[in-house]
């Protein structure tokens, strides 16, 4: 699962992809500058950027899967995964990932 940014003439999109791969969750930026990607990503309702981080909201994240049961459950050892290495805000509520800027 990542979260892919990426535009044409100055206007960015943010969007949710593979998200059916919870082993991998990025941001990628195609194209597109941060502040460009920051703008997109949070009218998305997707996160915010914080250097080479994003922050990405799990809520949003959530709603983007097919909400199958092992789907969930796949999601949810995920989010478990990054709290257990810090990745996670206290509440829970946003998760941190890498970018990878092309």
């Amino acid at each position: 699962m990542f979260v892919l940014v990426s535009g044409s003439d100055g206007e960015a999109l943010a969007s949710v992809e593979d998200q059916g791969n919870l082993r991998q969750l990025h941001t990628e930026f195609r194209g597109v500058g941060d502040e460009a990607a920051a703008v997109a990503m949070a009218t998305a309702g997707l996160g915010t950027v914080d250097g080479d981080h994003a922050w990405l909201d799990a809520g949003a994240l959530r709603a983007a899967g097919d909400g199958s049961e092992a789907w969930v459950t796949g999601f949810d050892a995920m989010l478990a995964y990054a709290a257990g290495k810090g990745w996670t805000s206290e509440d829970g509520a946003r998760v941190r990932a890498h970018i990878v800027r092309s």
